[in-house]
């Protein structure tokens, strides 16, 4: 049997991806886990995230050099052209040449009457290359972001209203960049210094994360799982925006804390580190076997004080009032904070859920806030930058619990906050983390303490 190469794997998973409407990572994670060489593994990794981020833009490139709509092509032949022409826009690393030739290979085994057909299409691509006729920037803005950054013109229309044009068009850039992998170190186990060396070591590159004091940003680890270090547990994978929710939230040694939405437990494993593993904290997921992700994280990384339970959080069975010293919700949201971690994320989005989930965020936050002790403080956060689930969530809540006053978070963060309009929020006990602009992913987060009214 023919080992298959990177380009064969990728469309051979995106055709999966769109025939039964997978999810992209887990499919990437699986096939992943046979490839043993590093640059394979890239390579299927690129290609694959950024065929499917950058599918609008490859079609509309594709569009004009063809006689009848992609749609009436198998789905293997879509992809083996949205594949090669992502090579030949996107990456100038990899000869034309090269892409054009497997592309045109791959169709003669798998889809041969349609051979001629991709080597014409795709030579064309290359002779034109990035001249195209793109809708008016000026006229049509919302088409032409949509068209040249590869974003559903629904979303592209919101942020322009919000954003303007330049910082829209930044946001869409900063999304279809390759998300970086960042690691947090196991405090309980390792110091950050010990672990570079450990991971250098083991043939990681390493750079030191500048926000957050257990962060490491690694570049060409080959499979993660597969390193001595991650085995033993002396990290995890978390984005620094998501680290930042532990130190902002900061929970003592001996604290009982409480965690509402706590799958896939990245957070709720930070916040035992940073209680030294002395204390309870209670963790809900509404999924059983997302309630097994966060034990066998826990099992990994050494921590024990994390009892987990599958539950409603928006009921918090067996949690009784005013009886936790620290809450977190980190609400299940509409993700667009994350979208270039997610590569196919952006085109199962609707608006509508949008409009639907703030009625969600808003009683998980009303129903944890009663668990809250006096003088215990609340954690609300979001992986989102859409206002109806943020800053307009935390209104509503502020309107009908006068018992819970924000909290500067300004001295809470791990580092300092650049941009005077960062500290303005920041003071008035909130913060809107944008991927384009402070280079994390897209974060929300707001602290409250309760207080004698």
């Amino acid at each position: 049997m023919n080992k298959l190469t990177a380009r064969a794997l990728a469309v051979r998973i995106l055709k999966r991806i769109e025939e039964e409407n997978a999810y992209a990572n887990l499919l990437l994670q699986k096939a992943l886990h046979d490839l043993a060489d590093p640059r394979d593994r890239q390579l299927t990794t690129l290609l694959v995230n950024g065929s499917l981020k950058n599918r609008l833009t490859l079609d509309y490139a594709l569009r004009r050099h063809l006689r009848k709509p992609l749609s009436q092509l198998p789905h293997e032949v879509r992809w083996i052209l949205r594949v090669s022409t992502f090579q030949i826009l996107y990456l100038s690393r990899i000869p034309a040449s090269a892409a054009i030739n497997e592309g045109v290979e791959l169709t003669k085994r798998r889809q041969g009457k349609y051979t001629s057909l991709v080597n014409s299409v795709l030579r064309r691509v290359l002779e034109s290359g990035w001249d195209m006729e793109w809708p008016s920037k000026e006229r049509e803005p919302s088409r032409y972001l949509s068209l040249r950054y590869s974003h559903p013109e629904w979303m592209v229309k919101r942020w322009l209203k919000r954003y303007g044009m330049e910082e829209t068009e930044a946001l869409c850039q900063a999304n279809n960049e390759p998300a970086p992998t960042w690691i947090r170190t196991n405090t309980l186990k390792i110091t950050r210094d010990e672990l570079v060396e450990r991971l250098t070591n083991e043939g990681v590159q390493v750079t030191w994360g500048e926000r957050v004091p257990e962060s490491l940003l690694i570049e060409d680890f080959g499979s993660i799982e597969r390193l001595p270090s991650f085995q033993e547990g002396l990290f995890t994978v978390q984005d620094e925006s998501s680290q930042l929710i532990a130190h902002v939230l900061n929970p003592q040694r001996g604290q009982r804390v409480l965690d509402v939405c706590a799958a896939p437990g990245g957070k709720t494993t930070h916040l035992a580190q940073r209680m030294e593993n002395e204390g309870e904290i209670q963790a809900f997921d509404l999924h059983p076997h997302k309630v097994k992700i966060i034990e066998e994280l826990a099992q990994r990384l050494g921590i024990t004080i994390i009892h987990a339970q599958a539950g409603d959080a928006r009921e918090l069975q067996g949690i009784g009032n005013s009886t936790c010293h620290k809450v977190l919700v980190d609400a299940p949201c509409s993700g667009l904070g994350v979208i270039r971690r997610r590569a196919d994320m952006r085109w199962h989005k609707t608006e509508e859920e949008i409009k639907s989930l703030p009625e969600l965020q808003l009683a998980l936050l009303e129903r944890a806030a009663q668990c809250v002790a006096l003088g215990g403080e609340l954690v609300y956060s979001t992986c989102t930058i859409e206002p109806e689930e943020n800053f307009e969530v935390i209104k509503a809540f502020r309107a009908q619990h006068p018992e819970f006053a924000t909290v500067d978070l300004v001295e809470g963060l791990p580092y300092s906050l650049d941009s005077e309009q960062d500290r303005k929020q920041a003071t008035k006990g909130f913060l809107q983390i944008l991927p384009h602009k402070h280079g994390m992913d897209g974060f929300f987060l707001a602290k409250f303490r309760r207080v004698e009214v």
